[in-house]
């Protein structure tokens, strides 16, 4: 018999944390704890979605990122600290930065922090403020001496057909895109992420860095038509302009418009189809027994059968 591992897990009623928590709870080796905001606790849909968790095994413990005496409470006896939250700089760099802190005190061996993303440690600083926040965090953390595991996925499948993306306009027919339609870029479904991330979380032969996974590799051209064969429909297309267009675009939003959020989906375009953040050295092999959704079935799964 094994000793299980146990994980302590922040943001488990978010989009990917929910999922990363399910992955784990079917994993027999993990004992799963969640930290939780109290609001969270008291009631609605993330309540009933915390219950069905507790249902399926998970304890609770009631805490905060921004209070480090819970923090400390929350990673005595814990193996592993699996981070899934969202949010702007301080929850990515203080929050976790506290949460690394009290993770130090207790002796946890290993830490997964809230990257989830393309590989932002390519990338210039300056580049994309929400992925600076999380190079912050994680070049803290791998200073710490823990060890670390970085898991990026590229895009998610949902995000690149969601209205924040503003690529797709599923309604209208329309996808509007910058630069090279044949430059390939990674995307991976929120669900297959969360179950690479519960394999990192368990692997006590993972080493320390970077745990690249992609479902799909595809260019704006396939994914395009991708959504049509799904659909079945064909959409308008309009190209926007070059890459450097786009970076032009994004300099003049950030000089005119006051708006955080004006320029934020353009610069996650801007580095995957620039291909400055492409995954290398992808890690799929690594766990077989997770066959990740093509961005095509992923679309196809979507649409209702007959519809």
């Amino acid at each position: 018999m094994h000793a299980k591992t146990n994980v302590l897990l922040i943001g488990a009623t978010g989009m990917l944390g929910a999922r990363i928590a399910e992955a784990l709870l079917a994993k027999p080796q993990a004992e799963l704890t969640l930290l939780v905001r109290k609001e969270t606790l008291v009631s609605g849909a993330k309540k009933a979605q915390l219950d069905h968790l507790v249902r399926r095994g998970a304890a609770l413990l009631e805490g905060d990122l921004a209070d480090h005496a819970s923090l400390v409470a929350a990673t005595r006896g814990i193996d592993v600290v699996v981070s899934a939250v969202q949010g702007m700089r301080e929850t990515i760099v203080d929050g976790q930065l506290a949460l690394l802190d009290a993770a130090r005190r207790n002796g946890v061996r290993r830490i997964l922090p809230s990257d989830f993303a393309i590989d932002l440690f390519k990338l210039e600083p300056g580049s994309h403020p929400m992925l600076d926040w999380r190079r912050e965090a994680d070049e803290a953390i791998a200073r710490s001496g823990l060890e670390h595991v970085h898991v990026l996925n590229g895009a998610f499948h949902e995000v690149v057909v969601a209205p924040f993306f503003q690529m797709f306009d599923l309604e209208a027919g329309t996808a509007a895109y910058w630069g090279d339609e044949e430059v390939p870029f990674d995307v991976t479904t929120v669900a297959d992420t969360a179950l690479y991330t519960a394999e990192a979380a368990l692997d006590p032969m993972l080493p320390s860095g970077k745990l690249s996974v992609a479902g799909d590799q595809i260019t704006v051209k396939e994914a395009i038509r991708a959504v049509e064969r799904a659909l079945d429909r064909r959409f308008e297309t309009r190209h926007l302009g070059s890459v450097d267009d786009l970076e032009r675009w994004i300099a003049d939003t950030k000089a005119t418009d006051p708006d955080f959020w004006a320029p934020i989906a353009a610069q996650y375009q801007w580095a995957m189809v620039s291909g400055r953040a492409k995954l290398t050295d992808l890690a799929n092999g690594r766990y077989p027994e997770i066959r990740p959704l093509s961005f095509a079935a992923f679309m196809a799964a979507r649409v209702p059968p007959g519809a």
